[in-house]
């Protein structure tokens, strides 16, 4: 083969491989979905807060983490509902920092209510909400 044509050919498959590589990482980026982080107060205090991450629920399952920001003898426990399915997914309760996992399908609304507790008493402090006011969506 001629040494013009190798040279050619090789111009060609490195522009196109530059090309996809660049295609590929404009589009994974901007698929990624936002995080909701809410905090809660209770006395004038901010006690809870509470981060909810949706994922790709083909590859893996919405967490919800949950930081209990004051040491008083409560802890934070939440509850975390498919709130398009109309059902209960599970608990995630803690008096430090936990993260849990939860199966929630693409694109459903998420409800997520938080409570502070202790032996004697429950305090509900509200359900997360994004920036906007809105429910968060997995």
């Amino acid at each position: 083969m001629n040494k013009r044509i190798l040279v050619r050919m090789g111009a060609t498959v490195v522009t196109a491989l530059g090309l996809t590589l660049t295609a590929g990482a404009g589009t994974s980026g901007a698929a990624a979905k936002p995080n909701t982080v809410d905090y809660f107060y209770a006395g004038g205090k901010k006690v809870a807060g509470v981060v909810f991450e949706p994922r790709d629920s083909a590859k893996d399952a919405e967490r919800v983490d949950v930081d209990d920001l004051r040491a008083d003898n409560h802890y934070i426990w939440t509850e975390v509902y498919d709130v398009t399915a109309e059902k209960k997914k599970g608990t995630c309760q803690t008096s430090t920092f936990k993260s849990c996992a939860f199966s929630i399908p693409e694109g459903h609304k998420v409800r997520i209510n938080v409570y502070r507790m202790n032996s004697k008493d429950v305090e509900f402090l509200d359900e997360v909400h994004t920036k906007s006011g809105k429910l968060p969506t997995a």
